[in-house]
């Protein structure tokens, strides 16, 4: 059954224009019925930009108006906005009023709706930003935790009372709220200390209004910090980011700086400060644009649920009468903000800071700015300096220690499934590599993979081998298991990437020996229900998968400004990327934002291609976008010419993550070669070591190989190997990033830069 549309009107052309906004994006919820306004050249522009009819006096609006949404001042500010809403509640009309208003005039609201069987609630739409319910979010999971030791907030008293109903969300309650001393000496700011539901707080408020601009003269929105033992948590400004900073501790144990090497410290290598969720900074218009009408719609379509019978009126009307009087009771002690007439906006250019701080030299970063180079050699080799940004204090020290207790994890798991099975529990008894397969169960298929097992237990001490024996394998207890995997996830989880991949590996090493006999099958662990949680997390959060995307994305932007001719002139050709089995689309979603700025000068043909019509169907929606990609079918194993690609098509090959899938990765190479152009080049992302963790995942979904892997019997191709392979397609230039020195050298994941030669 369709439920039915709020016909609704807009009473306010000034900030209601932010309303109408809202109001547009939910057709299917709202129908937008008219504006109320006074009449003026704005209001009537509105109406017809809108396509709707202006009305300049509440009798005019028709009897069927479901829904006001009263944007004007309110009485305590001044204005007509509480009578109006009065008015239109005696009618029988819902209506939300934008914010503030005194606890008073919401009370009086709140018994015209009773009285009238509608509903009222006030507008706020700060509480629903995205950075502000990521704030409420940490705090509520902090605050569950530790006790909330002080509050350190700073605001304009123009948008004080939604910063009140941001600490209702964020605390456990605000109650009681206690002033203490106001100073109003000197500077923008009143300075007012007190506690708030028992904590102490510092509340910094800029009490300054231009009286001939007074919603405009603002020096900040908000600010939030929460301390508690553990660190504290902030929202440096309304629209983000929100930060944590751990509390420095320094254990006793640590005499001397020796003492860091040996003492294992984990909490030492957490970041100083941490950026919690996205960190990309937003600029003021898509703000205004995008971010504020859809705070509002969060706020419109929870008026329309409680409209159309939903729960919740009791209590959002509490919250509001609280909201309200503690607000009243904070300005009330504030006093009359200070007049500041003739206050003008003077914008400064970021441009002179930036200038600024490049002019500062730094000893611990290399600093690293490409700009198109137009008719020179690409310079790939320094690409992976754009991705040292991901690394964000990461440091090889914590790397190391991350590849030592993960190896210590993975092996135990094997260890452990074997032993469940019935295998290697005697440490005197010698077991052959017959009965080991046969007991374990394990099926032909995946025999190979337990044999690479067995030799890597044995390489790494867990057990000894005799010819095809093995023997004196310490037991593996679940307790232990679960120990070493929980000291993975200390360093890992939102350091090095998603807890989800820790959840992953660990639902793998917990089914290993359903993976090990085919009763269960790899692809539903990394796709559970058809969903792409766990696959987002690996291919897309880890701290390799973030830094190899960056520096595939700096690599395609210097290959295409080689193609350029000038600055400022759009090429005639356009630059041909090719991606084969681009699958998630981990790394496309890297690139191809990059080749969209870069649209006005740089022509782009981008193909993106997958053995699984799943990834395809997914790709052609997210990028439906982008006039310049096309989806299509390929796979790797086969020759590309048959598939219909052409020869000599593509300036750039991307392959992230997919050729280790190949059966010989010999031939794929070189049938990749042949649709690369002379001088083009493929991007190859790959390990380049035997990944044990990956031996209990992703492995159990690779055939096995028929090239060089087969003769070692490894699962992942060494640097050399890969190296011989280009040697042999007769590259002429091989770069392997990121160096032997770098941070995440110890991940053993590398980017493989190969240009074909120009002529034949």
């Amino acid at each position: 059954m369709k439920r039915k549309k709020i016909r609704t009107v807009v009473c306010g052309s000034t900030f209601g224009q932010f309303y109408l906004e809202a109001l547009k994006t939910l057709p299917e919820e709202f129908e937008l019925a008219g504006l109320l306004a006074r009449g003026s050249e704005r209001s009537a522009k509105c109406a017809a930009y809108y396509g709707i009819n202006l009305y300049t006096e509440a009798g005019q609006l028709p009897d069927d108006i479901d829904l006001a949404c009263v944007v004007l001042r309110s009485g305590v500010m001044g204005g007509k906005g509480t009578d109006m809403s009065l008015r239109l509640l005696e009618r029988g009309i819902h209506v939300i009023q934008e914010q503030p208003v005194h606890h008073k005039d919401v009370a009086a609201c709140l018994r015209a709706a009773r009285q009238q069987n509608v509903f009222f609630q006030t507008g706020d739409l700060y509480v629903h930003l995205p950075a502000v319910r990521r704030f409420i979010a940490c705090a509520q999971a902090l605050l569950e935790r530790q006790n909330a030791l002080y509050i350190d907030a700073a605001f304009a008293s123009q948008v004080s009372y939604p910063m009140m109903h941001i600490f209702s969300e964020a605390l456990p309650s605000i109650r009681p709220w206690k002033t203490g001393t106001v100073s109003r000496d000197g500077g923008p700011f009143h300075v007012m200390t007190g506690t708030l539901g028992k904590i102490p707080a510092i509340l910094r408020v800029h009490n300054e209004v231009d009286p001939d601009d007074p919603d405009n003269y603002l020096h900040l929105l908000h600010r939030i910090t929460i301390g508690s033992e553990g660190g504290s948590l902030s929202l440096t400004d309304t629209h983000g980011p929100v930060v944590w900073q751990p509390r420095l501790h320094i254990p006793e144990n640590l005499n001397t700086f020796g003492d860091f090497a040996g003492a294992d410290p984990e909490h030492l290598l957490e970041n100083s400060i941490e950026t919690l969720g996205p960190s990309a900074p937003v600029n003021y218009k898509d703000i205004l644009t995008k971010q504020w009408p859809h705070a509002i719609a969060r706020d419109l379509s929870t008026m329309r649920e409680r409209i159309l019978g939903g729960p919740g009126a009791a209590m959002r009307a509490q919250q509001e009468l609280l909201c309200s009087s503690q607000w009243q009771e904070m300005t009330a002690n504030l006093g009359y903000p200070v007049l500041r007439p003739g206050c003008s906006h003077q914008p400064l250019s970021v441009n002179i800071l930036r200038e600024a701080a490049a002019e500062m030299p730094d000893d611990n970063v290399k600093h690293h700015v490409f700009e198109f180079c137009f008719n020179r050699e690409t310079n790939i080799s320094s690409c992976t300096e754009y991705a040292d940004s991901q690394l964000c204090g990461i440091d090889s020290d914590c790397v190391n220690l991350f590849v030592g207790k993960l190896d210590k994890a993975v092996f135990s798991s094997m260890l452990y499934s074997l032993q469940t099975q019935g295998v290697l529990t005697n440490r005197e008894r010698e077991y052959s590599i017959r009965e080991i397969l046969s007991v374990s169960n394990t099926a032909p298929q995946h025999q190979y993979l337990i044999m690479r097992w067995l030799e890597l237990l044995s390489e790494r001490g867990y057990l000894k081998h005799r010819g095809d024996y093995f023997y004196d394998a310490g037991v593996v207890t679940k307790e232990m298991l679960q120990d070493h995997w929980n000291a993975v996830r200390k360093i890992w989880d939102g350091r090095l990437g998603s807890p989800l991949t820790m959840d992953y590996l660990i639902s793998n090493a917990e089914q290993l020996p359903q993976l090990m006999s085919g009763e269960q099958q790899a692809a539903l662990l990394l796709f559970p229900e058809g969903r792409m949680d766990y696959a987002n997390a690996l291919y897309r959060e880890t701290i390799t998968a973030r830094y190899l995307n960056k520096a595939v994305s700096e690599a395609v932007i210097r290959i295409g400004a080689a193609k350029k001719v000038a600055p400022d002139v759009e090429s005639e050709e356009p630059l041909r990327v090719l991606e084969i089995g681009a699958g998630t689309g981990a790394t496309t979603d890297v690139v191809v934002p990059r080749l969209k700025v870069s649209a006005g000068v740089l022509k782009t043909d981008y193909l993106f291609t997958d053995v699984s019509n799943f990834f395809l169907s997914a790709a052609r929606e997210r990028f439906k976008d982008c006039p310049w990609m096309r989806f299509r079918i390929a796979n790797i194993d086969k020759d590309f010419i048959q598939q219909g690609l052409q020869t000599e098509s593509a300036d750039i090959i991307i392959a992230a993550g997919v050729m280790n899938n190949a059966f010989n990765i010999n031939e794929t190479v070189d049938r990749l070669m042949q649709i690369l152009v002379p001088g083009g080049w493929i991007l190859i992302t790959e390990p380049t070591r035997e990944f044990p963790e990956m031996l209990i995942s992703q492995a159990f979904m690779i055939t096995r190989p028929e090239d060089d892997r087969k003769n070692t019997n490894t699962t992942f191709m060494s640097v050399k190997q890969w190296q011989d392979v280009f040697q042999k397609t007769g590259a002429a230039e091989v770069l392997t990033l990121p160096n032997e020195d770098h941070p995440l050298a110890p991940l053993g994941q590398k980017l493989f830069a190969v240009r074909k030669k120009k002529h034949a």
